[in-house]
């Protein structure tokens, strides 16, 4: 991860154990989660094209070697109960590795500092009377405060929690850049061919003999 070099504060989170387990544990299914969720929109629009539309994506013919709307129907709604099982799945087994998270921090104490007490400037005093045979002013804020373990909050623990699901989305987000942009495009492509697709559709409708021979004398 050689983008938080410069974050101090990231690499404090991944330097806890139990945070470290997790993030190895739990970036394959985010990564997983989040292609599934970039593909499923795909065809999702494919769908909407050929239902809406009356346009089946190039690609989608290509596999299917038909526009039949039956055919294509059936395969991309299979295409879309696949991905959606796949992003279910992600979404318990990441819920479990919380899950386990939360139980790992709950059994690690934090530490906080304990209130100076007279107990504690009293043998202070004592023990600087014996060590010296010069008078010595001692004051409550020359002790120092002890540490003392305490659980942390279930608040707390749910912060621990967020900062990491934080950072793996950014993990991710700089990780997947391209594989985005390659599905936007797989988008993009498939509307640039449907309006092309209307476009000679209404050509077909109006053109004149004497067009219909400049349209093939280009096409050749």
């Amino acid at each position: 991860m050689t983008w938080t070099q410069n974050d101090t504060s990231l690499i404090d989170i991944i330097d806890a154990s139990g945070n470290h387990a997790y993030l190895m544990a739990s970036i394959p299914i985010y990564d997983e989660w989040i292609r599934a969720n970039y593909d499923i929109q795909v065809w999702q629009n494919y769908l909407k094209m050929g239902t809406e539309n009356k346009h089946w994506a190039k690609e989608l013919v290509q596999r299917t070697k038909k526009r039949d709307d039956f055919v294509n129907i059936r395969f991309v709604k299979k295409k879309i109960n696949q991905l959606s099982a796949t992003i279910a799945q992600a979404n318990v087994t990441i819920s479990d590795l919380k899950i386990q998270l939360r139980a790992y921090w709950s059994q690690i104490p934090g530490y906080r500092k304990g209130k100076v007490t007279a107990d504690d400037i009293t043998q202070t005093v004592t023990a600087a009377e014996i060590n010296t045979t010069t008078t010595t002013t001692i004051t409550a804020a020359a002790v120092t405060p002890k540490l003392m373990a305490a659980p942390l909050s279930i608040d707390r623990i749910r912060s621990k929690t967020d900062e990491l699901g934080n950072l793996i989305l950014k993990y991710l987000q700089y990780c997947t850049q391209q594989v985005k942009k390659m599905h936007e495009t797989r988008i993009q492509l498939a509307k640039v061919q449907m309006d092309e697709f209307k476009a000679l559709e209404d050509f077909e409708q109006i053109a004149t003999p004497a067009q219909w021979n400049t349209h093939f004398l280009f096409k050749t």
